[in-house]
């Protein structure tokens, strides 16, 4: 079912042995289990929840601060940002550059502190 550019999916676990039924479609999702089974947002917004009450210095803490960080490394190390958009499944790269423009800041300033250090050190 796809309703306003978003996909909605039945999940199923099919065990190691099963047959792929023919219409069946392999997607990869970004929560998993060690064991490589599907783990709700719910448990992880609990997981956060928990973690945001009981540690110091996690009180803004919530699951999206992973994906941010996760996309503001990735811009700071430089990952190309149409990879990056792909990776988040954004639509447009102007969301993800948007959003994300501060890490492309940082990595400029990076970049010409590098430079600083070759031209000083001449």
């Amino acid at each position: 079912m796809t309703e306003k550019n978003r996909v909605y999916y039945e999940l199923y676990h099919l065990d190691g042995t099963a047959e792929l039924p023919e219409d069946y479609t392999e997607i990869s999702l970004v929560c998993l289990r060690p064991d490589g089974t599907y783990e709700s947002p719910s448990t992880l917004g609990i997981v956060c929840r928990t973690i945001k009450d009981r540690l110091p210095g996690f009180e803004n803490f919530h699951f999206h601060t992973l994906r941010h960080t996760y996309t503001s490394n990735l811009l700071a190390n430089g990952a190309q940002p149409k990879d990056v958009q792909e990776l988040l499944g954004h639509s447009d790269i102007s969301i993800t550059m948007n959003v994300y423009a501060h890490a492309d800041r940082e990595a400029k300033r990076n970049s010409a502190k590098l430079l600083d250090k070759v031209v000083v050190s001449d």
